[in-house]
């Protein structure tokens, strides 16, 4: 310990070893005596717990490490989503500070932020904990600060919903061209998710059984967009029946278009984001609002199915979800409003009988 001109107390510790197998020094600051020894105590504490106490990567530069070193493989939107979260909520206000130095407080302050949506604080939250959690693992850092994050009391999920009877008269209804027609019809008689409709080419149909094979599906990236061949799980991959309403439809469009591919962009080329915005851009203008979106036609396929009296397990299969429960949790619903709706139906009954 010695007293530097500038008044502050100076001392060095060993922290490990060096490559060629000398002693790894450090010096320690600080105003008093005292401070400069609890510091030392913590330094030799971490050591010897194993950590790195020498590193003084940055909060944004472990960001960065994290998403490019064990984010590689998973989905491109999946890897989007992290990339995002990291760039807007940690390395914009955090980016500076010293990994080691950052606090739980650091982060429930973003969480707090009433700016920000319930979605937007979840996401943050899961983020940083993944991220923190290799820091740990790393031995870049002792604790997961994040695990100490207090989450704001969590909002009912908006119910999700299907048709409506109107709405769904109106849309067999509406003045589109052949294109915009055939996708609308497409997804309102398989269910299938937005990129697998968008994926699907002429050999997928088999018109002797029927059948649509759903095996890819496309994904948007900034300004284009690819065919993925290996879905997420393999309920993705699965045989949708062609209903009778879509088959006329369907087969005038595909014998009206040369392309494998059945919708593309006016460029000929795989539907970019730009392309199917156009795309669906014709049906809200025809039907005269924004508020159905693709996967509700999606939902209220599984609404038909349901009302169709298609057993849980073969309605799985078709929607193509990945577990049971997900095609449960819709039936359940269902078979709870269908109780509401009959319970006031007696009720009306047994009111009209009594006058």
């Amino acid at each position: 310990m010695k007293k530097r001109p500038d008044g502050r107390y100076q001392l060095s510790i060993m922290i490990g070893y060096n490559a060629d197998g000398k002693p790894k020094r450090k010096l320690i600051y600080g105003k008093t005596q005292k401070e400069v020894k609890e510091r030392a105590n913590e330094l030799r504490l971490q050591y010897s717990m194993g950590l790195e106490v020498d590193s003084d990567i940055t909060v944004g530069e472990w960001a960065k490490t994290w998403l490019n070193t064990y984010k590689t493989n998973v989905e491109y939107n999946t890897h989007t989503m992290y990339g995002d979260t990291l760039r807007l909520y940690v390395i914009a206000p955090l980016g500076n500070l010293k990994l080691k130095d950052l606090k739980t407080a650091h982060l429930q302050k973003i969480v707090n932020d009433n700016s920000h949506k319930p979605r937007t604080v979840k996401i943050f939250a899961l983020t940083v904990n993944q991220m923190l959690e290799q820091a740990v693992i790393n031995d870049l850092i002792l604790k997961n600060q994040a695990l100490g994050i207090h989450l704001p009391p969590v909002t009912p999920k908006k119910e999700k919903r299907a048709l409506t009877a109107e709405e769904f008269e109106n849309i067999k209804a509406l003045s589109l061209d052949i294109k915009t027609r055939c996708f609308v019809f497409l997804l309102l008689y398989t269910g299938m998710r937005r990129g697998e409709a968008l994926a699907i080419t002429k050999d997928d149909i088999d018109w002797s059984r029927m059948e649509i094979s759903v095996n890819k599906s496309i994904i948007f990236k900034v300004n284009k967009s690819e065919i993925k061949y290996n879905p997420k799980t393999k309920a993705g991959l699965r045989a949708i029946p062609i209903l009778a309403p879509l088959q006329s439809i369907l087969r005038e469009y595909v014998n009206s278009i040369d392309s494998q591919l059945l919708f593309v962009s006016q460029d000929g080329e795989t539907m970019t984001k730009t392309g199917y915005r156009y795309m669906w851009s014709k049906f809200e203008k025809a039907i005269g609002t924004k508020d159905i979106t693709a996967h509700i036609f999606r939902h209220n396929y599984a609404t038909l199915l349901y009302n169709a009296g298609v057993d849980i397990k073969s309605a799985q299969v078709i929607l193509g979800h990945s577990s049971i429960g997900i095609t449960m949790d819709i039936y359940t619903h269902l078979d709870n409003r269908n109780k509401e709706a009959t319970a006031e139906k007696l009720n009306d009954f047994l009111l009209q009988s009594l006058d």
